[in-house]
């Protein structure tokens, strides 16, 4: 009967904890490697980088071999690209997203929008 009891009160414990764990956005930073090729697209991200956003820095490229070269490991199949990597205030960056659609960049960035408080 106690080990019931017991079980009991650490579900209980468990799903409180669960429950009140915060669903606030996280202080997350993010960097952008975009690749342009042909096409210029930095107008798209340039309202990213303000206070409003967690956007803290970025790198442009317009020439797809340049950045296949410097970045094979993230296989880069044409321009334009975008990559988004969460950064943890030092040099590790968390790759978030890789996408040819510039659309779909431009919204997760949306995304990264601080609360005004």
């Amino acid at each position: 009967m106690k080990k019931r009891l017991i079980l009991i009160c650490s579900l209980l414990l468990l799903a409180l904890i669960i429950g009140c764990s915060s669903n606030e956005k996280t202080d997350a930073k993010y960097y952008l490697l975009i690749i342009g090729g042909e096409e210029n697209i930095s107008e798209k991200f340039s309202e990213f980088f303000s206070n409003e956003y967690s956007v803290v820095k970025s790198e442009y490229l317009t020439d797809l071999d340049i950045a296949k070269e410097k970045y094979p490991k993230y296989e880069i199949e044409k321009a334009p690209a975008v990559f988004i990597f969460e950064t943890g205030g030092g040099e590790l960056k968390q790759l978030k997203l890789k996408t040819y659609d510039i659309e779909e960049a431009v919204q997760f960035l949306e995304n990264t929008k601080k609360d005004s408080k």
